[in-house]
């Protein structure tokens, strides 16, 4: 079930001590922030009474946007006014039906749901996808919302179905491979070869992860991945072995893989590259 993001009522109402100027600093983190979401693909919502709501006693959130006021800038006002008006709107309960809610806003920060940071919401939307039960395709759809530094290659979603039994079985295990591959993997970059790379990963991940080391392999590891020019054929040869499924009492050792890309790719900055997840190829 998809997470999605608000800027929700309940965080524009300021506390009794909130102040005009603490009001416009706190929009201005704010709107980097929405700015940094909307950069890595996130649709972000408003409530449908956003622009009624009071953030200060008396100031409904329309009067900071469109009347004049000194200490809010031109620039930061049409900054404001372009975020809210952009948001799409909706209602805190249409988001809860359809899964895990977000919330943004200048106030009330210290919440389970308060979003203030891009690691905060994508570290929510790592958890709740463990938690998923559906089909490949729609499995997919969130891994690339929940791992916004990842590409995946032209074979997904159907690799997903290669896993022997149900894919649901296995989600646990390839969310937190995946997870690890996001924040472990780049302090391990500094190590002098890909081998030591890929050891220090698995010591820090706990998850077994080498190299084909066949050459006569390359072929069947090289994989399409979209780019800005058009389809570009990489090799994944590192790989991570899942062996053991979610499954309660399942002591079955299974041969399934995560073939990825730990190399820098110019077409691809700063991404990780996605091969493949499934059966041993």
């Amino acid at each position: 079930m998809p997470a999605n993001l608000i800027h929700s009522l309940r965080r524009y109402s300021p506390p009794l001590e909130a102040t005009f100027e603490a009001m416009v600093s706190r929009f201005e983190v704010l709107l980097l922030l929405d700015s940094k979401l909307r950069d890595a693909g996130y649709v972000v919502h408003k409530d449908e009474q956003l622009y009624e709501a009071e953030v200060l006693p008396g100031l409904a959130l329309w009067k900071v946007l469109y009347e004049e006021f000194d200490g809010i800038g031109r620039d930061m006002k049409r900054l404001l006014q372009l975020a809210f008006d952009t948001a799409v709107s909706t209602t805190m309960q249409t988001l809860e039906t359809l899964g895990a809610v977000g919330e943004l806003g200048p106030w009330a920060e210290d919440t389970t749901r308060s979003i203030n940071a891009l690691d905060t919401w994508v570290a929510l939307l790592r958890e709740q996808l463990k938690s998923y039960r559906g089909d490949r395709t729609g499995f997919f759809q969130e891994c690339r919302q929940a791992f916004p530094d990842f590409v995946f290659s032209e074979v997904f979603p159907e690799c997903l179905g290669t896993f022997k039994g149900d894919l649901n079985d296995f989600v646990v295990q390839i969310v937190s491979a995946l997870t690890s591959l996001a924040n472990d993997m780049p302090k391990c970059m500094t190590q002098r070869t890909t081998y030591e790379c890929m050891q220090a990963f698995s010591a820090m991940s706990h998850y077994e992860t080498s190299m084909e080391g066949n050459a006569t392999r390359k072929e069947a590891l090289t994989f399409q991945f979209t780019g800005k020019n058009g389809l570009v054929r990489i090799l994944c040869e590192p790989h991570i072995k899942l062996s053991r499924s979610d499954r309660a009492g399942d002591t079955e050792y299974y041969f399934h893989r995560i073939y990825f890309s730990s190399a820098e790719h110019a077409e691809f900055q700063s991404k990780t590259l996605i091969g493949h997840i499934g059966k041993h190829l």
